[in-house]
């Protein structure tokens, strides 16, 4: 068997073609199988099966290639989409913790901050004129509650009345010169004014209504009021100093976030950068897996890359070995050369004497005569009797 198969590969010769001239593509573009054997038939045969052992290890070696490459991009898909679902967790992470303060919230931040801090300068305007509010209620509450214990004492309110207006019209004056007279406080003061005028204009009536007022110890409704106002500005402002706290706390918020918001940016690109680069990478093995996929299918098929026999093993008519016409003319040449060499070995072989020249070169002697050939009695004369036997002498 081990002989058989040393034979059988010495009768196989597969010779590799050469790309051709020109192309780009310098890969093997295929290769010729030759089998060499005593029967044509066999020698087919052989040919046959080989080329049909190459397409089957091709397919077979194609459709492990393209399984084991499938696998091994699932695998780093699967590592890849961990590694993304990472980076996304982290992201929303870090957007959670830091609400407010990434670069895409920072123009909004400075919106915010400056309407913020119109809504403060509104609140401490609001502040300012209830407290203005409150010290001028408290100064007729002062005024009042005096003018009503001169009446209770029985002293005449008038002076005080007067004083009272005497105050008015300087708070209107101090008013006058801050706002215009569309102002609430001035129109406030200027009724204020208007209706302690009608009160000193009536006289002994009010005084008499104020003492009877003091006399069943009841404070009038004036006082009453004005402790009413006095009351409802306190709850003012206390609101409005709350509200005032609380703006200012939105707006140091609002600053610490719109100075944090460089190093955050920073951050935030950097994980925005992984997260990208996670993204293109598990997006690029996804389309590696899915190309890889279709390959390994369309081999399956038979619709993929793989060996094709351009020429079907052919059954040979004249044998390749041995050439006739090249064995003939190598015989027809040997003989030749052989007899030509029989020829010159039997010349040189020959030790007789034919000719004149060849006794002086035998003898190193000149000749002196040269006896005939002399036929015996009987025989006819043969070829060359004319010719004598040559002799050689000494000269006397």
């Amino acid at each position: 068997m081990e002989d058989l198969v040393v034979k059988l590969r010495a009768a196989i010769e597969v010779t590799p073609l050469a790309p051709m001239q020109g192309t780009q593509n310098r890969q093997l573009p295929g290769f010729h199988v030759n089998v060499t054997f005593d029967n044509p038939q066999v020698a087919q045969r052989i040919c046959s099966e080989i080329t049909t052992m190459f397409m089957e290890q091709n397919s077979k070696d194609i459709d492990v290639q393209g399984t084991q490459t499938t696998e091994f991009f699932a695998q780093q898909v699967d590592q890849a989409k961990r590694n993304l679902d990472e980076q996304d967790a982290k992201l929303a992470e870090f957007k959670k913790k830091n609400m407010g303060s990434l670069p895409d919230q920072e123009q909004a931040n400075l919106v915010q901050l400056t309407g913020t801090n119109s809504q403060l300068d509104a609140i401490t305007q609001a502040v300012n004129r209830a407290q203005q509010d409150k010290v001028m209620n408290e100064s007729l509450l002062s005024s009042q509650l005096a003018t009503w214990k001169a009446v209770k004492g029985g002293d005449t309110p008038t002076e005080t009345l007067d004083q009272q207006l005497t105050a008015l019209q300087d708070q209107l004056s101090v008013l006058q010169s801050r706002y215009t007279s569309d102002h609430p406080d001035v129109i406030k003061t200027k009724n204020q004014i208007e209706q302690l005028k009608r009160r000193m204009s009536e006289g002994p009536k009010g005084g008499s209504t104020a003492a009877n007022a003091q006399a069943t110890g009841i404070e009038p409704p004036q006082i009453q009021q004005l402790r009413a106002r006095i009351r409802q500005d306190d709850l003012s402002i206390a609101e409005l100093v709350k509200r005032q706290g609380q703006i200012q706390n939105q707006i140091g918020i609002l600053q610490g976030r719109i100075q944090s918001t460089p190093a955050v940016e920073q951050q935030f690109k950097e994980l925005t950068r992984n997260y990208q680069s996670a993204v293109e990478f598990y997006n690029d093995l996804l389309k590696r897996h899915d190309q890889a996929k279709i390959g390994r299918d369309l081999n399956r098929q038979q619709e993929g890359e793989q060996f094709r026999v351009l020429d079907a093993p052919s059954l040979p008519m004249t044998p390749s070995f041995p050439k006739k016409t090249v064995f003939a003319g190598a015989g027809l040449g040997g003989g030749l050369a052989l007899g030509l060499a029989i020829l010159y070995l039997l010349a040189l072989l020959d030790s007789s004497m034919h000719t004149e020249r060849d006794v002086e070169l035998c003898l190193k002697l000149p000749v002196l005569a040269m006896v005939p050939n002399v036929s015996p009695a009987g025989r006819a004369p043969t070829r060359g009797a004319d010719k004598g036997l040559e002799l050689s002498g000494t000269r006397a």
